[in-house]
Order: structure tokens, then sequence, then C-alpha cells
């Protein structure tokens, strides 16, 4: 199956994500110590606690001379995907299938970029945010898709499937397993992926293990059931700091 694309740049949908992000008060201060310039740092400080068209007044200008310049990194990072997605978006595609062992979750996947660190996902509408990330920087198109990607097919056949202990998972031990489960875009995707999926350190404990299974094993399945495993493990240790 040919698996199709849109690479779309909205301001609007940009904004959206900025203002979004920046009042998350789980990850906000997080994605805030991401942004990798001065200037932006500098309009997010403006903008937050204002409401939507208090903001949209600073950010609009902001924004629109990014994309009015040729050589702002925004421009930058359309041209490297749409080149990187036209060479390698089926085959992304192809090795989610065949890690999973599962279809991709849709045929048509819709890219928005955004100039705020926080790549967003509407799994029901098949829409990616991808961060305008600089070059050799993880977070390169393909190597977000893939990432986001994954979550995808985790999300369809293991989460939202009523008879896997993954559906019965409370939101946070499921983000912590989603996202330690993509250690395993690592260097043997190469030259698909540009970097190897470095993403949350702080899960290490978590990842680490992970990969070392899946360097033996390369079955996603069973990959599922020993992370599940090793939550637990980590819950009831957990358990054991809070009542020593």
């Amino acid at each position: 199956m040919k698996h199709n694309y849109k690479i779309i740049y909205d301001i609007n949908k940009d904004m959206w994500n900025w203002r979004g992000a920046l009042s998350d008060f789980r990850m906000g201060y997080d994605w805030f110590n991401n942004i990798d310039n001065d200037q932006d740092r500098k309009i997010a400080k403006q903008i937050i606690g204002l409401k939507k068209n208090q903001a949209e007044l600073t950010l609009r200008p902001h924004l629109k001379s990014k994309k009015e310049n040729p050589k702002s990194n925004l421009n930058q990072f359309i041209s490297i995907a749409e080149s990187e997605f036209k060479a390698k978006f089926n085959k992304a595609c192809l090795i989610l299938e065949s890690i999973t062992k599962k279809p991709m979750t849709s045929d048509k996947f819709i890219f928005y970029v955004t100039t705020f660190p926080r790549m967003t996902c509407f799994y029901d509408k098949h829409i990616i945010y991808l961060y305008n990330s600089t070059e050799g920087v993880w977070g390169m198109p393909i190597d977000g898709f893939l990432h986001e990607g994954l979550h995808f097919q985790f999300e369809h056949y293991w989460r939202n499937n009523a008879d896997s202990p993954v559906s019965k998972l409370s939101d946070e031990d499921y983000f912590n397993l989603k996202e330690a489960l993509t250690v395993i875009l690592d260097e043997s995707l190469k030259p698909t992926i540009t970097l190897p999926d470095e993403s949350y350190p702080e899960l290490a404990y978590l990842r680490n293990p992970l990969h070392e299974f899946w360097k033996k094993y390369h079955n996603f399945n069973k990959l599922v059931e020993y992370g599940l495993k090793n939550l637990s493990k980590n819950s009831k240790s957990s358990n054991r700091d809070r009542h020593a």
C-alpha cells in the first residue's frame, strides 16, 4: 500500500501550538526549556498567561517574519521535510509495520510544521505536528515521524484494544511505556532515521532494559509484555520507597 502525506505550515495552527504548550501545567516548563533560541524564548515569556487575542497580537508578526524570511529555520526545515518525506516516508511506514507486525493505522497523514517544540498528535485524525528542529539534532522530519508513528501504532493496536493489558494502564504508566518504547528506533534503522531516538532521558530506567530486550528478540508483542513487567517492578519499588 502506498502511504500519502501532506506537509503544511499554517500560522494559526502554529499559534495554537504555542499557546497550548505554554498553558500546559504538566509539561509547559519542559517545553519552554526546549526552545532553542533566545528570540523565541523572549516571545514565549511575553505571552505566558495571556488570553488568545492578546497572545496572538505578539505571536502573529513574530511567526509571519519567520515564514517570510527564505533563510529562516522554518523555511529550511520545510524544504528538508519535503525532500526527506519524498525519499523516505513510505520506507518509514514499512519500518513501523515491520516493527509492530501491524498495518499502518491510516494511508493518509497530515503534518503541520510548528516553530514551538511540542509535537502534538491527533490520533483520530492522523495529524502530527513537526517541530522545525535544527539540523543535526534528533527530531529531523523522518525521525519525528518514526517516533510519533510508533505512538500511533501502539495507541491503536494496544491502548485501544480492550483485550490488551495496556488498555488498563493509568495515564501516567501508559505515557511512560509509550515513550520508553521509542528507544527501539535506533542505529539499525539508518539511513532512514537520521539519529537514534534519545528522547525522554529521565525514562532511561525503562528505556535501557527495553532496548536490550529488543536487540535480543525483535518481537514487539513480547517487548510490550516485558515493558509491562518492568513498569510493575518500578511501581512496587516506588511504593516501597514511599513507605520506607
